[in-house]
């Protein structure tokens, strides 16, 4: 699973129309819903994913079992993909 960001960039105020956290397991379960993954934000000791603001009501069912169920190996490869790029700096 390859992921496209639109744009990679500074933090800057969060638009009414956009779901932000910095959260990884949230934004790789987004992610695994083929949500879109807008861009990742340098927020100095924290990264935040944004997501168009559709997917902050897929977020608040992420913490509430059986609701919102993805399948185990797309979430794990979210995952990954997600650490890679902010570990691997490919965010900056």
């Amino acid at each position: 699973m390859e992921m496209r960001m639109q744009q990679m960039v500074q933090p800057r105020a969060t638009q009414p129309d956009e779901f932000r956290t910095s959260d990884l397991g949230i934004a790789a379960f987004l992610v695994a819903q083929d949500t879109p993954l807008l861009r990742i934000e340098n927020g100095g000791e924290r990264v935040f994913f944004v997501f168009p603001g559709s997917a902050g009501q897929s977020a608040t069912r992420f913490y509430r079992p059986g609701d919102n169920l993805v399948d185990a190996r797309r979430f794990h490869f979210s995952l990954r993909e997600l650490r890679g790029l902010t570990k691997g700096g490919r965010w900056r």
